[in-house]
Parts: structure tokens; C-alpha cells; sequence
């Protein structure tokens, strides 16, 4: 057997080839990202074996530089696997090579990789998954946008305006950036007329605020201990500010509109899990994909950077170590966030959670095993096809 290793990266990518005692068989090749580059790298591995079945190629999932050429080697019929940078890491150190970093030394320990450890051909997700995925991970970097804008609405008034943050119960509620859209600092706030203010609240608010709450901001605004210096400027930030809110958020509407729909069509039984809502269900099964890919719900979990690492030393064996954090970032998230939720409002893990919690563990530490627990159950609903039986 051939083991080839790809380095990608942006514009070009090297690929390097051993033999079963992980010896070169032939020079590295370094080709260019493009159809031309492609058939040259075909052309390389027709020389270095009689067919595809006689070669194994592995390459990193790096950013989504590897996506093109992976399609291209697997539509010319080859098994090709995305290898762990962490494995490829390891053995860069069994081979004293730490120090060395080159591409025809990463396509070479890529291939060595792939020649002592176990790997698994890797399958590209299908267009509907593929869709999901984006749109969930676009979905969530507009949320972090407008999580951040809103911190820097917070600090801004918090140095101008501190009285202003209890004027309501949510600063970023309708009746709130109704006002901050207009007039948000004190200075603005003394010039504004109580009728107009009342007006504007009332609109905002379907009627619920009116007279009474504008007489509080304009008393709040006339006995502000907030700094006057460069308050003009501050002024137009926080305008500017609420309208990226309101653009982000009416972004992040359309997309949970498609997210939803594209749920449906997929996985819909995801949703009778406890603590899944529509957002984490399409994150969860966008992130997996196929689950037949996985032998079994430890591998999920595993998938989930959510397994405890090993420290171990002699006899030695730490219990509760932290968790390896190796795996998707997003599914981590989707599923910890589902597992705060279900932790309170599903009886059987709510009672899972206080047992862990009876056993001395932390927070955290509870919700991360209740997490694992929703791995377990995520995988037999996806797998059987079944809606969630809390019974069984």
C-alpha cells in the first residue's frame, strides 16, 4: 500500500508519498491550487501506483483551502482522509522533527501519519447538510456581532449615561433603542420635548410606556453624574451602534427563517429532544452530518471535544480531568448550551444533573455530563429515525 500526505494550503499545496516501511517512493510534487494543478497531482499518483485502490491519501482540514482538492482526488475514484492535526503533531515529536517546518517535510509526516495510525476514509457532507452548516455557522458569527455591538453600546453609556440602565428592564428592548436611535445622552435627552419622548415610547411599546417613563428619563438625564467630555461624539457611536444592532438582528432573522425550513427537511426529530431548540438542533446536525459515519455514540462525544483527557503517572490516575476540546468547537457549544437547558426542564436529566451535583461536582462539570448523556441520546434518534423516548 501507498500512503500519500498532502500539505495544503491557499495557492499551493505539496503531496509526498511511502511506501509499508516509510520510505519515499517518488520526489514531492508541489502543485497548484487550480484544474491544471489538480491534473498534475493525478498524474503524479498514476506513477506512484498502479491505480487509486492502491493508494491511501491524507491531507488536514485547513480553514476550507482542502475542500477543492479533496473532491477532485475522490471523484478520480481515490480513498482520502482528513487526518487530526494533533496526530500529525504528535508524530512531528516522535520524529524530533519540532523544530523543522517545511512543506515537503508536513506533506511527508502527513503521509507517516496515515502509514502508523488508524484513520477513516472522510465523506464530504451533502448539499443539504453542507447549506445547514453555513447558515448555522453564519447564523451564530452575526449573534457574536451583535453580542459585541451591544457591549459596546453598554460600556459607552455606562460612562455617559449610568443612570440610563435602569430606567429598563432591557436596554436593548423596543421602547429602549427607540429612544437611543434619537437622542441617547444626557445633553440630547434635556433638549427633547415630554410629548415627543412619550410619543416615541408609546409607538415602541404598543402603548405600555408613555408620559411617566419619559418624565423619569428626562429627570434620570437632568441629574446624570455621567461625563460630559467628547459627549457628541458618543452621542452619534451609540446611534451608530443600535442601527448595526437592528441591521444584525433582521440579518440573523432570514437566517433562523432558512434555518428552520432546512431543519425540517433534514432531521425534525431532533427537535424532541429536552433543551434542543430549533438554532442548537440545526447547529447539532449540521455539525455531525451523516451519522452513520460514526461506529457509535463515543465517538460523538469524542467528535464533541466533550471526553475527559487521561493524566496518568505510575499507578496514578487523575479522575475528572478536563475535557479534550479537540473536536467541533460548534457541535461543543450547540450541545453544552442544550444541556444547561435540559439540566433544568427534563426530569430525567434534571435528576442526572443533581446527582452529579450530590457528588460534589461543579457546574460545569454536571452540565458537561449531561452533555455526554445528550450525545447518546442525539445519536440514537438520529440513527434509528425515532423521536426521543425518555421511557426507553
Amino acid at each position: 500500500m501507498i500512503y500519500a500526505g498532502v500539505d495544503i494550503a491557499k495557492d499551493d499545496h505539496v503531496i509526498d508519498a511511502i511506501d509499508d516501511s516509510g520510505d519515499e517512493v517518488c520526489k514531492p510534487l508541489s502543485f497548484n491550487n487550480s484544474e491544471a494543478g489538480f491534473e498534475r497531482c493525478a498524474a503524479w499518483l498514476e506513477g506512484v501506483a498502479e491505480g487509486p485502490e492502491g493508494v491511501i491519501i491524507a491531507m488536514e482540514a485547513t480553514g476550507h483551502y482542502w475542500m477543492a482538492c479533496y473532491s477532485f482526488l475522490v471523484s478520480q475514484g481515490y480513498t482520502v482522509a482528513v487526518v487530526n492535526p494533533v496526530h500529525v503533531k504528535a508524530v512531528r515529536k516522535l520524529k524530533s522533527l519540532s523544530g523543522v517546518k517545511n512543506d515537503f517535510i508536513d506533506s511527508w509526516l502527513i503521509a507517516e501519519t496515515l502509514r502508523i495510525g488508524e484513520y477513516e476514509p472522510t465523506r464530504l457532507a451533502t448539499d443539504e447538510i453542507q447549506s445547514l452548516k453555513e447558515l448555522t455557522r453564519y447564523r451564530q458569527g452575526l449573534k457574536e456581532q451583535i453580542a459585541q455591538t451591544k457591549t459596546k453600546v453598554i460600556c459607552l453609556m455606562d460612562a455617559y449615561f449610568p443612570e440610563y440602565a435602569g430606567l429598563f428592564s432591557d436596554m436593548f428592548g423596543a421602547a429602549s433603542m427607540a429612544i437611543l436611535s434619537k437622542s441617547p445622552l444626557p445633553s440630547g435627552i434635556s433638549r427633547m420635548q415630554i410629548p415627543a419622548m412619550a410619543k416615541t415610547l408609546s409607538g415602541a411599546s404598543h402603548g405600555r410606556l408613555g408620559d411617566e417613563q419619559a418624565r423619569k428619563i428626562r429627570n434620570a438625564a437632568k441629574h446624570s453624574v455621567g461625563i460630559r467630555l467628547g459627549e457628541q461624539t458618543a452621542a452619534f457611536e451609540v446611534k451608530e451602534y443600535i442601527a448595526l444592532v437592528r441591521y444584525l438582528e433582521e440579518k440573523a432573522s432570514r437566517a433562523e427563517k432558512m434555518i428552520a425550513q432546512a431543519l425540517d427537511e433534514i432531521e425534525p426529530l431532533i427537535l424532541t429532544i429536552p433543551g434542543i431548540s430549533v438554532a442548537l438542533g440545526a447547529q447539532i446536525v449540521a455539525e455531525i452530518g451523516d451519522v452513520s459515519r460514526f461506529k457509535n455514540a463515543a465517538s460523538i462525544v469524542k467528535y464533541a471535544g466533550l471526553n475527559s483527557g487521561v493524566s496518568q503517572s505510575g499507578k496514578f490516575e487523575a479522575k475528572g480531568s478536563p475535557i479534550t476540546k479537540t473536536g467541533s468547537p460548534y457541535l461543543r457549544r450547540a450541545m453544552w448550551l442544550a444541556a444547561e437547558t435540559a439540566s433544568r426542564f427534563d426530569p430525567k436529566l434534571k435528576e442526572f444533573y443533581d446527582k452529579k451535583r450530590r457528588e460534589g461536582k461543579c457546574y460545569r462539570v454536571a452540565v458537561t455530563a449531561v452533555a455526554r448523556k445528550l450525545c447518546h441520546i442525539v445519536y440514537a434518534v438520529m440513527r434509528d429515525k425515532t423521536p426521543y423516548n425518555p421511557d426507553l
